[in-house]
């Protein structure tokens, strides 16, 4: 067979297939088409796609923002960034030396067992040696002479327990009992320490940022919080703007963008507030309804009247 003769051939069993599989293909996307629920599927889907879309143009217009973001405060206003630092080095190096009792009782206390084994006896002397460098540096440090002699007091106390244990060879509860509870004032003083860095650096910032923006931008302010999960219960930049812009809880002006390290997933999740509130004022007469889960009343009631039996 020559080679027109086999093209001819070969196009003519693609032209068989074509016309085998066509009906086929049909047949699935009706049964596609059917499968689609017009109200779960196409409806509900309907409205998540605009819900998506009002999001998207309410963060498109949104007013100025203040993002807390690690150790900066940055203003975005009419797509301009401002960024000031308000957690200096000063406030790391109390709170990295409140760090070192705390890292101590977590390698002592996990696993439970007061025996140490091998590979928890290379983690302690391992982070003697960070503690013996570390230690060699506070003269250079940032410290007030006050502060100096509290950060020896703790390193001193957590050398002495971490030299026990290695010396011993297991945990002694009682004694790591008592290291605790001597070195959490200490540690308390350090954080208030910390705190009042970062809370000064946070009124100069905030003040000068109020005189460049005009009223009306300030009353359209908001702060979103970009933050881990435990310290979202007070939190202490969401008290210092609560305070600020007259705010009593987080949820309307301020947003804790729980673990949304991205910056845009928590400007998302500023619009969703926004659009959320004017959900809520407009069905129910109350901004804040949306913020709580909307079958939780009814939830509770249900549970009210229908009390779980042990």
């Amino acid at each position: 067979m020559d080679t027109c003769k086999k093209a001819g051939l070969g196009f003519a069993l693609v032209i068989v297939l074509i016309a085998l599989t066509a009906p086929t293909v049909r047949a699935k996307r009706a049964e596609e088409d059917a499968a689609e629920d017009p109200l779960l599927d196409g409806l509900n889907g309907e409205f998540r796609a605009q819900y998506q879309q009002a999001l998207a143009e309410t963060a498109a217009v949104a007013g100025p923002v203040i993002l807390e973001e690690g150790d900066d405060l940055v203003l975005v206003r009419h797509g301009v960034r401002t960024t000031a630092r308000v957690k200096p080095v000063t406030y790391h190096e109390l709170k990295a030396v409140a760090h070192i009792p705390l890292a101590l009782f977590v390698i002592m206390s996990y696993p439970a067992d007061t025996n140490l084994s091998a590979g928890r006896v290379q983690s302690l002397r391992h982070y003697r040696r960070l503690m013996e460098s570390a230690y060699q540096s506070l003269a250079s440090r940032h410290f007030t002479a006050e502060q100096l002699q509290r950060q020896k007091e703790i390193f001193s106390a957590s050398f002495k327990l971490l030299d026990g244990v290695l010396a011993q060879g297991h945990v002694n509860l009682q004694t790591l009992e008592n290291f605790t509870r001597q070195i959490g004032p200490l540690l308390l003083a350090n954080v208030a320490e910390a705190t009042a860095v970062e809370m000064s650096a946070l009124y100069v910032t905030a003040a000068a940022w109020k005189k460049e923006l005009t009223p009306a931008d300030w009353s359209a302010l908001h702060f979103v919080m970009i933050g881990p999960h435990m310290p979202r219960e007070q939190e202490c930049s969401v008290q210092f703007f609560e305070r600020l812009l007259h705010e009593t809880t987080e949820g309307r002006r301020i947003v804790y963008a729980e673990a949304l390290w991205n910056e845009k997933d928590a400007l998302n999740l500023l619009a969703t507030h926004e659009v959320d509130e004017a959900a809520g004022a407009a069905f129910f007469g109350d901004p804040m309804r949306m913020h709580r889960d909307l079958l939780g009343d009814a939830a509770k009631a249900y549970l009210d009247a229908h009390p779980i039996v042990p």
